[in-house]
């Protein structure tokens, strides 16, 4: 019976840690998927929203090219992404975007375009 008490703790380590990061507890896995930014003339724009709660984003608009990456959290009808500086990057495109969910799309916040969630493979 002392062998329990092990194994139970070790089976529960992986539920303990997931509770501990508020950033996983808080991404919902139904909006998690990959996106493409449409109805924005001369823009490219992808967002990656992991099921974990990270996520990487790039937008490119002639020379310019931004990046982040970071934690995404669903906050009410929003999605709000916080970038992390990552090693060997250049600074984030923003600190906190915050994006409006619209049935399956995420609007930005200036409401041009919408990130549209790509087709399953």
């Amino acid at each position: 019976m002392t062998w329990l008490a092990p194994v139970a703790l070790l089976a529960m380590t992986p539920l303990a840690l997931a509770q501990a990061d508020p950033a996983k507890a808080a991404a919902p896995q139904s909006l998690a998927g990959h996106y493409y930014l449409q109805g924005v003339m001369e823009t490219g724009s992808e967002l990656m929203l992991d099921p974990r709660g990270r996520f990487e984003w790039y937008l490119v608009y002639g020379a310019l090219d931004l990046f982040a990456e970071g934690t995404w959290r669903q906050d009410g009808g929003t999605i709000v992404l916080t970038s992390k500086k990552a090693k060997g990057m250049p600074e984030p495109g923003f600190k906190t975007l915050t994006l409006t969910v619209r049935d399956a799309d995420l609007i930005p916040p200036d409401g041009k375009g919408a990130y549209i969630l790509a087709p399953a493979q």
